[in-house]
């Protein structure tokens, strides 16, 4: 398809992006993907029923990891993959045969080919996309499902996150600090604080949807040191759009940070709950 809103399939908002998309920032949202689907226990929530010759949409695919992991299983199922920028997914050719990709810009109207044509849309991890309000997104997402068709969306509640301990006398003290100091630098940017997800229920039924599901569930302890993980790599790309300055005072938390959990063996991490909704489009 023709780019929306693009230039050479990257968004001209691409640089407003605040979060990587080299091959580390890939690595941590295949990472982050894995252990979600853990935590979770499922790609599809229970509540979804895959049947043959389904259109499945994976809207923010980014590296095409959960699209790529069910093709497979469904090949009786179409897959297309969409983001605003493309540079994470794999090459066309090492894709499923049932799987496809395409750019797509949630912040433009949807391109008439693609209005009404899926069965089910996926959509995962806009926590940090979304400025304020979901709703415009929501809509362009429904506008892809046909009537009947289900949307199942995946976020971080971010206004419930912890720090957990293994044991009560680790310090979390620069851990605390290296979760929420990107978004007392960005005070006029409430992306870095996102308090939308935990009511995005509410905006389905404001569009009509059915909801069949709100779920919401803190990782498991498990997979706590996996997360933590995760979770620097992604301050470390917060870091890379900071100014010098900034970046500089960051990484020095980034560090104390670091020690605090060699200190405490890894027994310390940062936690917060995974929300799932899904909502049915009225036929």
């Amino acid at each position: 398809m023709a780019p929306n809103g693009t230039t050479n399939g990257k968004s001209t908002n691409d640089h407003d992006y605040v979060l990587g998309r080299d091959f580390l920032a890939s690595c941590r949202l295949n990472l982050q993907h894995y252990l979600m689907v853990e935590d979770l226990g499922y790609h599809i929530h229970p509540s979804i029923t895959i049947k043959p010759g389904m259109k499945v949409a994976d809207v923010a695919t980014g590296t095409g990891v959960w699209m790529i992991d069910l093709a497979p299983k469904h090949p009786d199922v179409s897959f297309h993959g969409f983001d605003i920028d493309l540079a994470q997914a794999p090459n066309p050719e090492w894709l499923p045969d049932n799987a496809k990709l395409d750019v797509l810009d949630l912040m433009k109207p949807v391109p008439e080919e693609f209005v009404g044509q899926f069965d089910y849309v996926h959509v995962r991890l806009l926590m940090y996309v979304i400025r304020e309000d979901p709703a415009p997104i929501l809509s362009n997402l429904i506008k892809l499902l046909k009537p009947g068709g289900v949307l199942q969306w995946v976020d971080m509640d971010h206004p419930t996150h912890r720090f957990d301990k293994a044991r009560p006398e680790y310090s979390t003290k620069y851990l605390e600090l290296a979760g929420t100091w990107p978004s007392t630098l960005a005070t006029e940017d409430n992306r870095m604080d996102p308090k939308w997800v935990g009511k995005l229920a509410s905006y389905y039924k404001k569009q009509g949807l059915e909801v069949l599901a709100d779920d919401h569930k803190y990782r498991d302890k498990y997979h706590l040191g996996y997360y933590c993980e995760a979770a620097f790599m992604a301050w470390e790309e917060f870091k890379s759009k900071m100014s010098d300055e900034h970046a500089a005072q960051y990484d020095e938390i980034l560090k104390k940070a670091r020690q605090e959990m060699e200190q405490a063996k890894r027994g310390i991490s940062i936690n917060m709950e995974i929300r799932v909704v899904v909502g049915r489009k009225p036929q």
